[in-house]
Order: structure tokens, then C-alpha cells, then sequence
């Protein structure tokens, strides 16, 4: 349980779903596809699943820490 604004609540829903199962190698890829798709690099669409909601985020500069805060935690906890 946590508490935090809908970006960042449902990013790290999204993301907790998408690596379940997934071996290190695996989720360190859909991590990399993610972080790309904040970044506007070349990134899979397919491989994000439901995550390519956040799409568009981007789009507000102040709202890309919102929707990355779970991802990079996860990321250092898998260094």
C-alpha cells in the first residue's frame, strides 16, 4: 500500500502486473522499453502491455517523475 498521485499509483500498479514472473533479463528489457517510451526513443509497444497508457506523459515534463518514481525504484532494487 502506498500513497501517491494517480500518474505514479497507477504506473507502478502497471508495472508490478507486467514483471510478475519475469526473470531479471526479462524485466530489466521491459524496464529499458519503458524508461525509452519516457524519453521518446524507439521502444515495444507490445512489450509494455497496458504501461503504453503512459504514453503520453511526456508530453507533461512535470509528470514524467510520477510516472517513473516506481519504475526507478524497482531499478535499483534489481542492481
Amino acid at each position: 500500500d502506498g500513497v501517491a498521485c494517480t500518474i505514479c499509483t497507477a504506473s507502478t500498479s502497471m508495472m508490478s502486473e507486467l514483471l510478475k514472473g519475469k526473470t531479471t533479463d526479462e524485466a530489466k528489457k521491459i524496464m529499458d522499453n519503458y524508461f525509452n517510451m519516457m524519453e521518446e526513443k524507439p521502444y515495444d509497444e507490445d512489450m509494455l502491455e497496458e504501461a503504453i497508457a503512459m504514453c503520453n506523459v511526456h508530453k507533461q515534463a512535470n509528470r514524467i517523475k510520477c510516472a517513473t518514481i516506481g519504475w526507478k525504484a524497482m531499478k535499483k532494487m534489481m542492481e
